[in-house]
């Protein structure tokens, strides 16, 4: 996934990086079900077709992510970079030494409505 693709996602889903000291985690909460937003299994769709990898909601995070993960736990305020309920979405740089993950967080106040994390960074082993 190039820069270019990222910046796609940015801007349809309008994701902002102002919420957190690290500018590589981008977030939209409820940009995705939310009044004429696409719902949450289009969204997936969207997805699978940018991203090389996906883990489907309810499936356990591999081993081997977990670490790269763990580099956006304290950044953002509300939770772990993903948590079993939530679709994950990833693609590894030709070198494999840098990964762009994309989480749906479901809300679970309001049935449908999700949010999208964005996150940029380094493969930790």
């Amino acid at each position: 996934m190039d820069f270019d693709e990222i910046k796609e996602l940015i801007e349809r889903f309008n994701l902002k990086n102002d919420l957190t000291k690290n500018f590589n985690i981008w977030v939209g909460h409820a940009k995705i079900g939310y009044r004429d937003k696409p719902g949450i299994e289009e969204t997936k769709k969207v997805l699978q077709e940018i991203f090389d990898e996906f883990i489907p909601e309810n499936q356990p995070t591999p081993e081997e992510m977990k670490k790269t993960l763990k580099q956006w736990e304290n950044f953002h305020p509300y939770q772990h970079a993903r948590e079993i309920d939530q679709p994950m979405f990833y693609s590894k740089s030709k070198d494999n030494s840098e990964i762009v993950v994309a989480v749906i967080w479901p809300w679970q106040i309001k049935e449908k409505i999700a949010s999208l994390m964005l996150y940029r960074g380094k493969i930790i082993e």
